[in-house]
């Protein structure tokens, strides 16, 4: 029979997933960190074997690799959800959209996976719809390497920015003069060279 860890003032597992977030990773999550993130009530300690069986801490209370994640915005909610289905991993057997069921589909998979008692079915139940309000089930999304590289502005773009002069490009151009004492045929060629090339 299976058997979740629950918490009886479970309306706080969002507000300390959200200090988790914002605080710096502990070498040991505690009661004493717990105490000192605000949460001082001795219910509030329940939140310690829940991380430890979501897999965001180990049996010392040393941060995992996951608490990494849960501390990242970008993640926090994706890698709940992973974690949500490992830890409940027999009710998602029963249904793999389990976290959509109906209040009483979800309580009677749980009673029959875990044999307990109504109040106990109940406690898990009620942890249960807390993590899952929380928690996104869809893969995270994968940014594109475009997305990820900054775009680089085109010449003419940081121009119009005032970044760069579009006349600081240079170009090295070899004329192969004729050998002729006519000047004027100098005079034709730079001035050609100045009005079709020169900026």
């Amino acid at each position: 029979m299976a058997d979740y860890p629950y918490m009886i003032s479970n309306n706080k597992i969002g507000p300390i997933l959200k200090k988790i977030e914002q605080a710096a990773k502990p070498p040991k999550f505690s009661h004493s960190l717990l105490k000192n993130l605000g949460f001082s009530s001795s219910n509030d300690r329940a939140i310690i074997p829940l991380l430890r069986r979501l897999g965001f801490i180990s049996e010392d209370g040393t941060p995992t690799e996951h608490y990494d994640e849960l501390k990242d915005k970008t993640k926090s909610a994706y890698v709940l959800g992973q974690r949500i289905r490992a830890l409940y991993s027999d009710l998602y057997a029963i249904n793999t959209d389990i976290h959509n069921a109906s209040d009483e589909e979800i309580k009677g998979s749980i009673s029959r996976v875990t044999g307990k008692d109504a109040t106990t079915v109940n406690r898990y139940f009620l942890t249960f719809k807390a993590l899952t309000g929380l928690a996104k089930f869809t893969s995270a999304p994968i940014k594109k390497k475009e997305d990820v590289k900054e775009e680089q502005p085109k010449p003419e773009k940081l121009a119009q920015q005032g970044e760069i002069n579009p006349a600081g490009f240079h170009y090295n151009i070899q004329i192969h003069l004729p050998a002729t004492t006519d000047i004027s045929v100098y005079n034709a060629i730079f001035k050609s060279l100045k009005d079709n090339l020169l900026i």
